[in-house]
């Protein structure tokens, strides 16, 4: 897909902004505000028509967050000024925030809202900025973009510098998405961002879209890119956003468009790159949205299992999700150096993997950053969990075998031999079972034999009871085993068949 299939469409305020925003020294002190505010006033600066926006309140839906107690903690360092104003211009008054904001619970945006009475005119062509030094809020001794053969760990950078201001653009890759993309939007404006931080853009690709995507994405401040023609998928829309509007950004923000930010959670990642200078990308801790159905309800006990073992990890992950995950853009530039289309790989199933081993590779690490939390809608049916954990399946394997055995992937080869293991003796022990059974041989059974069960089930009532919003039918199905075990069947099933196609089938499909 060329560079200019796309469209641009939608209000583009802040990207068609004047350079010079990244590097300056910006004032110590300033109210908190959200990126709604700073966005709407510069649209009104301009004389464009507004939508005003109402964040969705997600306290009582993500765990370790209060009703009504704003954004999830983040800790700046000593050295980080006072809250600002994300991405308002000086010469524009900047009105008090009061010192707690609860934000007012909206009804679920339906695509029939009205539109307003004028649509955002399209941004102006304005000259490509030249290449500057990355402003970000640490100094690097050495360039991150040619490291030494070998070396695996990021060299150290330097001490902090206390008036640079970080930019950060967000690419939202929407592929016929008009039921969820207002609420992605809506909790992207939502957003609070510290004073070193600055939402300079936010970008939302629409590919190959044939509802009303482009049409409600437009009403917000945002800008639409619109592509035709793509046959990468996720990943061809994500390198469009990217070169046509983020290749000058510090940081990277890139999600799905069935996804919402919890309070705090751009700051929150970006805040854990900004601490650990190693790390080349970081990814969101994820929960099932709200739903229905057994399907949704045991997907929603495996993310919250899932979330345990990323703390057991000391939150160390084998893949940045891309639900929601931030990146350096001396990272993403040091991928890009290697593929003419961008840091993300079009001929992956799963792109995000695909990045991460590519980030690796590249003597990057990867996390998650604990106080950054998001809602993501799960597959609905048990059939459309067939095709994505097909999907992941394939794609993952297909990774390793294309890398082969190296420091990236060595440690994800050496978790499917032990998937291998697991499901050979599950396979024996079911063998055994039916022998006993054709054969009337008697069953004895021993006391010791039951302790593994115990700590299998310990270990799911706890992980269950942390889980927000649970109900009785969630104890129940932790509590009698049985339908969790013949989800995990149905799981370990399609890992099989994914790793048979991997093997013997040569088409890969989305």
């Amino acid at each position: 897909m060329s560079q200019g299939e796309g469209q641009g469409r939608g209000a583009t305020s802040v990207l068609d902004a004047p350079t010079g925003v990244v590097g300056r020294t910006r004032p110590r002190h300033g109210p908190r505000v959200t990126v709604a505010q700073l966005l709407a006033a510069q649209l009104e600066d301009s004389q464009a028509p507004t939508t005003r926006m109402r964040a969705t309140d997600l306290a009582t839906r993500i765990p370790g967050a209060r009703a009504g107690s704003g954004p999830l903690p983040v800790a700046d360092p000593p050295t980080s000024p006072a809250p600002r104003r994300g991405a308002h211009r000086a010469a524009a008054p900047a009105p008090p925030a009061p010192a707690r904001r609860t934000p007012a619970p909206r009804p679920s945006p339906t695509p029939d809202r009205p539109a307003p009475a004028h649509r955002v005119p399209a941004p102006a062509a304005r000259p490509t900025p030249a290449p500057t030094a990355i402003p970000s809020p640490v100094t690097p001794s050495a360039s991150p973009e040619s490291p030494p053969t070998g070396t695996r760990t990021r060299r150290r950078e330097g001490r902090r510098s206390d008036t640079a201001v970080t930019s950060m653009v967000v690419l939202v890759p929407a592929h016929d998405e008009e039921a969820g993309i207002a609420d992605t939007v809506e909790g992207l404006l939502a957003q609070e961002t510290p004073e070193w931080l600055e939402m300079v853009g936010i970008v939302v690709v629409a590919d190959n879209c044939t509802d009303r995507t482009v049409e409600i994405a437009s009403r917000y401040p945002v800008t639409v890119i619109e592509t035709s023609g793509n046959t990468e998928k996720k990943a061809g829309a994500l390198n469009e956003g990217w070169r046509r509007a983020a290749r000058d950004a510090d940081l990277v923000l890139t999600m799905d468009a069935d996804t919402v930010l919890g309070p705090g959670c751009a700051a929150a990642m970006a805040d854990e790159l900004r601490e650990r200078p190693a790390l080349g990308a970081v990814c969101a801790r994820y929960w099932a949205a709200e739903g229905r159905g057994l399907a949704w309800r045991l997907q929603r006990l495996e993310y919250s299992r899932y979330d345990d073992l990323r703390e057991l990890r000391s939150w160390r992950v084998s893949v940045a999700s891309g639900a929601a995950a931030m990146y350096r853009r001396a990272a993403l530039d040091e991928v890009a150096a290697h593929r003419a289309a961008g840091p993300w790989d079009g001929t992956s199933l799963i792109e995000d993997y695909a990045l991460t081993l590519d980030l690796k590779t590249a003597g990057w690490t990867v996390g998650a950053a604990r106080g950054a939390h998001v809602l993501t809608h799960p597959p609905r049916t048990f059939r459309e969990l067939w095709v994505q954990r097909l999907r992941w399946g394939r794609g993952g394997m297909d990774e390793c075998l294309k890398r082969g055995w190296t420091p990236a992937t060595r440690r994800d080869i050496g978790a499917y031999g032990l998937f291998v293991l697991s499901v050979f003796f599950r396979v024996l022990f079911l063998t055994m079972i039916v022998l006993m059974i054709t054969h009337a041989i008697p069953f004895r059974y021993a006391l010791i034999g039951l302790i593994p069960l115990g700590v299998m089930w310990l270990e799911r009532v706890t992980s269950m009871w942390r889980l927000p919003g649970r109900t009785w039918r969630d104890v129940t199905l932790v509590a009698v085993l049985v339908v969790e075990d013949l989800y995990g069947f149905f799981l370990e099933f399609c890992a099989v068949v994914a790793a048979w196609r991997c093997l013997f089938a040569r088409r890969q499909a989305w």
